[in-house]
């Protein structure tokens, strides 16, 4: 929007003012005194304040009347001639500047829409730059929270790799476990068959020794009889003393024997045992929490196995 100009009021009444103080009206007097104003706009102003003044004319002294009419209108040829030059060059001096304060008024009005435009392209500028910053922080701000997302994703999935790597991990620990498992039931069957055989044997040889252990009390008595009958016969103690020494010998053998095998039965029940607690810790380091159920009631069959 263009400023507002003085207006010619304000210029005849400054231009006034330096006239009453003996001082020459003219644009730059005018425009210092005002503090304001376009000189074009004084310029125009001030030739029509010029332009309302009244002319003075100046008095001349009295002559001869046939002199002063010579010089009068000698004066007058002269002063029409040179007035008439002077108007024509004022005339054409006051048409050129009455253009050119015409063409420095538009420029101006131009200049100053021109600052208008230029203040606001500014603003707008200003708001574009305002505008632009921030998508700029926006975008910064989008790039960092993708960055983090991206890094986040980045951690998840070294996360998820590791744990696949711990489950395939975990499965071939299980099935390792599965196979020790198997190998552990094996050598618990094996070792509870052994341990049959071998309560068998010790309840044979059980058997055997009671057995042994009744000839040899039936040998004493025997002996004994012998001896009472050696005694009433006359036979000699030396013979007797023999038969004696070696079925006591045979007993004897017997009963070690017999305390062999308890000693094998008691250690195959002690292996067995041992197989039995090692197969119960296995079952429990492969249980899974999805087969928690199946894995205790395996460790209890495992307890409590059948002969």
């Amino acid at each position: 929007m263009a400023r507002e100009g003085i207006s010619y009021d304000q210029v005849a009444k400054t231009a006034d003012e330096l006239t009453g103080e003996g001082q020459q009206a003219t644009i730059r007097q005018i425009r210092d005194r005002l503090g304001t104003g376009s000189p074009n706009t004084i310029h125009r102003h001030l030739t029509q304040w010029r332009d309302a003044r009244p002319q003075a004319t100046a008095t001349a002294p009295e002559l001869p009347a046939s002199l002063a009419a010579q010089i009068a209108a000698e004066i007058s040829r002269a002063a029409a001639q040179a007035r008439a030059e002077i108007e024509g060059r004022l005339i054409q001096t006051q048409a050129e500047a009455a253009e050119l304060a015409a063409t420095g008024e538009a420029l101006e009005a131009e200049r100053d829409s021109l600052t208008e435009q230029v203040t606001s392209l500014t603003r707008d500028r200003d708001t574009l730059t305002g505008k632009a910053t921030q998508q700029a922080a926006d975008i910064i701000d989008q790039a960092q929270r993708i960055e983090r997302e991206q890094h986040a994703a980045e951690a998840a999935r070294i996360e998820l790799a590791t744990a696949r790597l711990k489950i395939e991990a975990q499965a071939e620990k299980q099935n390792e476990l599965s196979q020790e498992t198997a190998q552990l039931r094996v050598a618990l069957e094996t070792s509870q068959q052994a341990r049959q055989t071998a309560e068998q044997q010790a309840a044979v040889l059980s058997a055997k020794l009671e057995a042994m252990t009744e000839r040899a009390t039936k040998a004493e008595t025997r002996a004994d009889k012998a001896e009472k009958e050696a005694n009433q016969s006359g036979s000699t103690v030396a013979e007797l003393a023999a038969k004696f020494e070696a079925m006591t010998d045979r007993a004897t053998k017997a009963e070690a024997r017999a305390d062999k095998a308890e000693k094998e039965a008691n250690q195959s029940s002690a292996e067995a045992a041992e197989l039995r607690g090692q197969l119960n810790a296995a079952a429990v380091e492969v249980q899974t929490p999805n087969k928690k159920t199946t894995q205790r009631n395996r460790a209890e069959n495992l307890d409590d196995p059948k002969p």
